[in-house]
């Protein structure tokens, strides 16, 4: 390949990943299965072809910026997925830790030559996505820290920010959720737009939840929902839809059925009909519905949310069942909730219900 097809092949390449970027962070919803899976492939690809393109431009026949800026590239793919796409998780993959030792060895030998194409805060951060992507989480731990306590600062605050609540991520993993919540409290001296707080406060608040601090957790939810906005940069449709979510549950268990329903009616309005979350939504309106003595609204919604699920059987599924044959039983038809509870009493999951199913069922029989 020569310089000039090398560098309109680099050229057109470039432009593509920032494409599918803005793509990606500008999504309006929770993104189905199908549309993470097709972004994930489109970033694939494009690492295979800048991969393909490194190799190709031998050295000595390359502007030394042209394969910086190849490597670059790869570097930000990484960053991309891992942030937009993936939410801050890394399935270690054997392609993933290739790429990583790939990364890892690029910033070693720009260390070397002293080279300003990064920065020393640069160089700590992209060296901690690269050890995630390794499935070295102590050593991404170190380096993220390390990005956290560099007195160097970054323009945007965007390396500082993302270090501290990756941080955060990896103590909640651990179910070290005090540790967690400290940390992407701290996460939030960075935030320099609406969304990105939001957000800080998300994961700050799903800490506080699992801390089982439920006023602090919906405090918190509720005003991240309050800054985020669909329409503006930086809007992440994850946890924006957890938000909701979270908050409709905390809603429900204290009766509060009105402000529940307010919240799981917007996640219908914002995700996947297919998705779990739809049918999560549906189903706790339709429990929503018999908590209120709404028979006939409760099993018409129920089995709406059972209906348009694509899942596997599990508990949950297997508990919307119970409810749906409660809910005819409610209204009087025993023969509709027969076929519910015959479903339950031959499940293979295991519910700690069923044998209260199975009593029902007898007496229905």
């Amino acid at each position: 390949m020569n310089m000039a097809d090398l560098t309109t092949r680099l050229h057109d390449l470039v432009n593509e990943r920032v494409s599918l970027e803005t793509k990606l962070q500008r999504e309006p919803g929770e993104l189905s299965d199908e549309a993470a899976e097709q972004y994930d492939r489109q970033y694939a690809q494009l690492q295979r072809q800048i991969g393909v393109l490194f190799r190709e431009a031998a050295p000595d026949q390359t502007d030394d910026q042209q394969r910086i800026t190849m490597m670059l590239e790869l570097m930000r793919i990484l960053e991309n997925r891992l942030v937009y796409l993936h939410n801050f998780t890394v399935n270690a993959t054997a392609d993933n830790r290739q790429l990583a030792q790939l990364v890892a060895q690029f910033i070693d030998s720009l260390t070397a030559q002293h080279s300003s194409v990064l920065t020393s805060l640069e160089a700590t951060y992209y060296r901690a996505v690269a050890a995630l992507y390794a499935g070295d989480a102590a050593h991404a731990r170190d380096y993220f820290t390390a990005a956290c306590e560099s007195e160097e600062s970054d323009e945007a605050n965007d390396i500082k920010y993302k270090s501290f609540v990756i941080l955060g991520h990896l103590s909640h993993e651990e179910h070290d959720y005090a540790r967690a919540k400290d940390l992407h409290d701290q996460s939030m001296r960075y935030t320099q737009a609406p969304n990105v707080t939001a957000q800080a406060l998300a994961l700050k608040a799903l800490n506080a939840y699992a801390l089982q601090d439920y006023d602090d957790a919906l405090h918190l939810f509720e005003e991240a929902l309050a800054l985020f906005d669909p329409n503006q940069p930086f809007f992440n449709s994850y946890f924006f839809r957890n938000a909701l979510l979270f908050c409709g549950a905390i809603y429900f268990d204290r009766r509060d059925y009105a402000r529940a329903a307010a919240r799981y009616r917007t996640v219908l309005e914002n995700v996947d009909r297919n998705s779990y979350d739809h049918f999560d939504a549906l189903s706790h309106l339709g429990r929503i519905a018999y908590a209120q003595g709404q028979w006939d609204e409760a099993a018409e919604t129920l089995e709406k949310a059972v209906q348009m699920h694509r899942l596997n059987e599990n508990e949950y599924v297997v508990d919307t069942w119970f409810w749906i044959a409660r809910s005819h039983i409610k209204r009087n038809d025993p023969a509709q909730a027969r076929g519910y509870l015959e479903k339950i009493a031959a499940s293979e999951v295991h519910y700690e219900k069923k044998p209260q199913a199975v009593e029902m069922l007898r007496k229905v029989s």
